[in-house]
């Protein structure tokens, strides 16, 4: 077995003074409030077309009139304003600026390398950083395995997505359109990079899909074994991915399949940071609150 973890459990109550439990407090609708409300930022940034306030309130299951509410309050900030035509709300230029701002001051691979360190610690292996430029995977950064005997690789290496662990996790993230643009790329590639076998291309990359992670079973390099997870953005569009590399003997399929767990959960939590959202369920209220 590859990872131990341990459970954390987190309890929040409501209490009164006297300790028992009782109905939640002022402060606590206050919060419930503030939680909307960043609910309905966060579904605006997700959002590459004005919304109304119809379709926010159904996709949250939020009151429409408390979702009127907040956005009004939204854009008196600011920070939300109605788009020219239509009855749309879209995120304001105010916000996008100040938003660029304090991108400006961060750098998204030392946000990231906390976690590369970690997984290269619990699975002794290299770990990869990397990003799709174009049709290329480039390594943008990486930490490098703490055993003796390890995978040597440079940061601003180029590769061929198809037969990397690491571009096919993003390829298989991506939209349908983008992959068959890839692969019209591919196939015309030069030996012996071409892309010789789309069928097997395309049961991978759906593979990676259904399991979370992708494999590179040898294909790029004789003797390495990949295994690649992808961080996914604002809307589900993958930003970069995350790879484990060790010598093949010793990085074995079943080690892969052990590490992949904490793989993923460290890809799952990468991508809620930078802005990723599952799909919500569908809420109880979401069809009464959409009427």
């Amino acid at each position: 077995m590859c990872f131990m973890q341990t459970p954390v459990v987190s309890e929040f109550t409501v209490r009164t003074s006297g300790g028992a439990i009782g109905p939640p407090s002022v402060e606590a609708g206050t919060v419930l409030s503030v939680d909307k409300t960043l609910a309905i930022v966060e579904a605006l940034l997700r959002d590459d077309q004005p919304t109304s306030a119809r379709v926010i309130a159904a996709r949250l299951g939020i009151n429409r009139t408390t979702t009127h509410r907040l956005l009004n309050a939204l854009t008196h900030r600011g920070w939300v304003e109605k788009a020219p035509a239509g009855a749309g709300y879209r995120l304001s230029l105010r916000f996008l600026a100040l938003a660029r701002t304090a991108l400006l001051g961060r750098d998204f691979v030392d946000e990231v390398r906390p976690t590369l360190e970690r997984l290269s610690a619990l699975s002794r292996e290299t770990v990869h950083l990397g990003v799709l430029d174009g049709f290329e995977v480039v390594h943008v950064d990486k930490v490098d395995s703490p055993e003796m005997v390890g995978v040597a690789s440079k940061i601003g290496t180029r590769a061929v997505p198809h037969v990397t662990a690491l571009g096919k996790a993003l390829l298989a993230a991506e939209a349908a359109d983008v992959v068959e643009s890839y692969l019209v790329h591919a196939r015309a590639l030069p030996a012996p990079y071409r892309l010789a076998d789309e069928v097997a291309l395309r049961r991978d990359l759906g593979r990676a899909r259904e399991r979370g992670y992708s494999l590179d079973d040898e294909e790029s390099t004789a003797g390495v074994r990949c295994l690649g997870v992808a961080i996914l953005g604002a809307g589900g569009a993958p930003l970069f991915a995350l790879s484990i590399t060790g010598p093949a003997a010793r990085f074995t399929a079943a080690r892969a399949a052990a590490c992949a767990p904490e793989a993923m959960t460290a890809a799952r939590a990468l991508s809620l940071k930078f802005g990723w959202a599952p799909e919500p369920a569908p809420a109880a209220g979401a069809a009464r609150a959409a009427r």
